[in-house]
């Protein structure tokens, strides 16, 4: 059996509280990136990215455990991003992963501070794709 492995980041984004942000990010296990390139804050505004921060090529994390129930409780990234969001800043959360090349998959959500979002994956790329012609086969095994 072969696992899966992905590579996931975001793009920079202002908070809202950074002191709540960073807490936030440790207990899901992210890392927070910090911008080096001066246009990312050319407005004078701090802003971060993230990035899971386990190693082990998971993506985002998708469970945390929690210490009470001795359980695993369902955890959605996006969601919880959004209330650390500053007025106007969207954060875009993108992961591609491959099992031994037996498939390859991708995706992107789009967030901003009142929750909303919007979600994009590669597979979508099949029904534009019969634009161009009928004979279509999956880019898998």
């Amino acid at each position: 059996m072969a696992n899966y492995y992905a590579t996931a980041r975001s793009n920079y984004f202002a908070v809202k509280d950074e002191t709540a942000f960073r807490e936030w990010a440790a207990r899901l296990g992210l890392h927070i990136l910090e911008p080096t390139h001066r246009d990312k804050v050319a407005d004078g505004i701090p802003r971060y990215g993230i990035t899971p921060g386990d190693g082990d090529g998971s993506g985002w994390p998708t469970m945390r455990y929690n210490e009470e129930t001795d359980d695993y409780d369902d955890t959605d990234v996006s969601e919880q991003l959004s209330a650390h969001l500053a007025n106007d800043e969207v954060a875009i959360l993108m992961e591609v992963g491959n099992e031994k090349l037996r498939y390859v998959s991708g995706s992107a959500v789009a967030v901003n501070n009142q929750g909303k979002s919007v979600f994009h994956n590669l597979g979508t790329i099949y029904q534009k794709a019969r634009r161009l012609g009928k004979n279509i086969t999956l880019a898998e095994y």
